[in-house]
């Protein structure tokens, strides 16, 4: 027969919920830390401008190509000069 404590668990279970709320309450302190905000701030704006860029090189690259069909260059020079403008 197992033996319980007066809260009805098995003594290991009640280790664990108690290593369960210290992990948990110390991951909720690193959240508020100010470094912590900072820190992921700073990284998602610059892999935002990061992204936008290899975007637009991406575009660029891809649009070169189609420039040499004489129906279609009108509109992808206007295209092309709106993307490198931008990335200026």
């Amino acid at each position: 027969m197992d033996v319980k404590n007066a809260e009805g668990f098995p003594p290991d279970w009640l280790a664990e919920m108690k290593r369960g709320n210290d992990l948990t309450a110390e991951l909720i302190r690193f959240h508020k830390d100010w470094r912590f905000a900072l820190r992921n701030g700073l990284l998602a704006g610059l892999g935002g401008v990061i992204g936008a860029t290899l975007l637009v090189s991406l575009l660029l690259w891809m649009v070169q190509p189609l420039k040499r069909l004489e129906m279609l260059k009108p509109t992808l020079d206007r295209i092309a000069e709106q993307l490198e403008q931008g990335r200026r």
